[in-house]
């Protein structure tokens, strides 16, 4: 029997130019395209002749790196498009500066002249004797409205400082409270800010409603995670996430 002739690894590696010394590791510490190739190729030309590689073998060896390759260029491909989503979102709340957006659990809103306050409150099912109480900066009511029969859900409402509109219907208010000018016109209530609450009674228990106030956005800011913060009037800040209703200011 006629003797095989034994390739050494020395052999193989420098007949395909491949340096004797272990590929080096990126500097991610990941094993890169170019790694891998080297590794298949010494593979190759180290195998035992009488028992070579299935082609199989190589075959899956292959659709894992193709596999590897193809998330690795998606995961870039998905973070270009989280930073274009983001330039976008940013650039949609600059839209809202000036604007009023309704927030989220906020029961504070800014009565200013010439603007409406919006809220919506969710009422509990089985609520009822619904009232909407106003409170100014010092802790006083100084609006106290019953609101009637309302279904359970959502509930909307608009505030000038004198008029109320709830669910597109003026609401019955006491306008015999307020001063007037000369001209016998009356005074809305001061500018200022007003904490809002919707209590109803359920189960035999007055209970406050879920509310969310409207505020002024003043400006925009996007914080180092690419967070997108809408400043408002008040001082507090929110994120888009929180904003239930674009509003109409006038």
């Amino acid at each position: 029997m006629s003797n095989i002739n034994q390739v050494g690894p020395g052999s193989a590696l420098e007949q395909y130019g491949i340096d004797k010394k272990a590929p080096a590791k990126a500097d991610n510490g990941e094993l890169g395209k170019d790694q891998f190739l080297e590794l298949m190729i010494a593979q190759l030309t180290n195998q035992n002749p009488l028992e070579p590689k299935e082609n199989g073998e190589f075959i899956a060896q292959l659709a894992q790196f193709s596999t590897v390759e193809g998330i690795t260029n998606m995961s870039g491909g998905f973070d270009q498009l989280a930073t274009a989503m983001k330039s976008s979102q940013a650039l949609q709340a600059s839209s809202l500066v000036g604007g009023s957006v309704t927030v989220d659990g906020q029961q504070e809103s800014t009565l200013r002249y010439g603007e409406l306050v919006f809220g919506t409150a969710n009422v509990a099912s089985g609520a009822d004797n619904l009232m909407l109480q106003i409170e100014d900066s010092s802790g006083q009511i100084i609006e106290s409205v019953e609101l009637g029969p309302q279904s359970n859900g959502e509930l909307t409402f608009k505030w000038n400082g004198i008029d109320l509109e709830v669910n597109g219907e003026m609401a019955d208010i006491d306008y015999d409270k307020f001063e007037t000018d000369e001209d016998g016109n009356i005074l809305p209530h001061p500018e200022g800010e007003y904490t809002f609450r919707v209590m109803g009674n359920v189960l035999g228990q007055n209970m406050a409603q879920d509310l969310s106030m409207s505020s002024r956005v003043d400006s925009v800011s996007i914080q180092a995670d690419n967070t997108v913060v809408l400043n408002l009037d008040s001082g507090r800040e929110t994120t888009l996430d929180k904003v239930t209703r674009i509003n109409s200011v006038f």
